[in-house]
């Protein structure tokens, strides 16, 4: 989904992302929250705002720098990260492969 995101933005048509069933909504609002999505989704780490960021940008009127948005990172079908050129984003000498450790779930239960 992110890919498609990426290509309707350089496309000019991210409202298309929306939902049809929504029916109206504040179209400038929707655009926003999108872009600070493509913000928190930078193929490299150091370019991904903070969470407090985040919330400023998404609760205060301040003005998005889109000049300094990249391409996201997009997950590859072997794992490792990669730009929508299929270029892996990391050096040679940095390990790109996930970890081997398998997910796990933690269950609370009450006392």
């Amino acid at each position: 989904m992110l890919e498609w995101a990426w290509q309707l933005h350089e496309e000019g048509r991210l409202l298309e992302l929306a939902d049809p069933e929504m029916g109206e909504f504040p179209e400038e609002e929707v655009l926003r929250y999108m872009k600070v999505a493509f913000f928190c989704t930078q193929a490299a780490a150091n370019r991904r705002p903070k969470m407090s960021q985040v919330l400023d940008m998404l609760s205060r009127n301040i003005r998005l720098n889109e000049k300094q948005l990249t391409a996201p990172g997009f997950f590859n079908s072997s794992g490792s990260l990669s730009g929508p050129s299929g270029k892996k984003s990391f050096s040679e000498t940095t390990t790109s492969r996930m970890s081997s450790v398998p997910d796990t779930i933690t269950q609370v239960t009450p006392r």
